[in-house]
């Protein structure tokens, strides 16, 4: 079959044109996509990269750390270093580290998430976030840190006012998150609650009773 050379240019334009249509709507849809994902989350590491955290709240501070130790390793993979040394509950650990590195998005709207706000330096402390009592430091294992200051409930009393890192001196606008009010109760732990529970007693294995025969005659 022999094409005309008009119908060999349409072809080439419409190869073009579908090719045209991939490079700047598809793969770039996909990319606005990934964006997206990391605005759903407060920070978009993974748990495997970090080495450390510490929690402050009005009650107390806490330091947790990886463990190194095959032995301690056997029970938990962290241990408590501030402000006493003891192996942590990897339970409390595991809730806490799941609301800072959730997706925070409603599954019902794919288009929900994080709330970012911009806010002037002057108003940052209707926010509750001049000075703050509750934070969360983190360290990754590249020995990059991370802090996340809470503030002040929003006026709905569900969700609270967040920023990621302190922000130095600026004349400039800033970013204020709008996250889940439940990091709260993942933070307020006592103590104890952060301590690996300790382990059950070993009950002792009972020797049974031999059950008599009664067809046996005794001799």
């Amino acid at each position: 079959m022999k094409f005309q050379r008009s119908t060999l240019i349409l072809m080439t334009l419409a190869l073009g044109l579908a090719g045209f249509v991939y490079v700047f709507e598809i793969r770039g849809k996909t990319q606005q996509e990934e964006i997206q994902a990391k605005q759903q989350k407060i920070f978009s590491f993974g748990q495997d990269e970090i080495q450390s955290f510490t929690v402050t709240t009005p009650q107390q501070i806490i330091t947790v750390e990886r463990v190194t130790n095959a032995d301690e390793l056997k029970k938990s993979p962290w241990k408590i270093t501030t402000p006493t040394q003891f192996l942590a509950n990897p339970a409390s650990v595991d809730y806490l580290l799941m609301e800072l590195l959730k997706n925070q998005s409603i599954p019902s709207d794919p288009n929900s998430g994080i709330q970012k706000l911009t806010v002037s330096p002057d108003k940052i402390k209707d926010y509750g976030l001049d000075t703050v009592t509750d934070k969360i430091d983190i360290k990754l294992k590249n020995n990059t840190t991370y802090q996340l200051r809470l503030g002040k409930k929003d006026f709905q009393g569900k969700s609270l006012y967040a920023q990621i890192n302190s922000p130095q001196p600026t004349t400039k606008d800033m970013t204020v998150l709008v996250i889940s009010d439940e990091i709260l109760s993942a933070m307020n732990r006592s103590l104890e609650e952060w301590k690996l529970p300790p382990e059950p007693p070993e009950v002792p294995q009972q020797t049974p009773t031999p059950t008599p025969n009664p067809s046996a005659t005794p001799k």
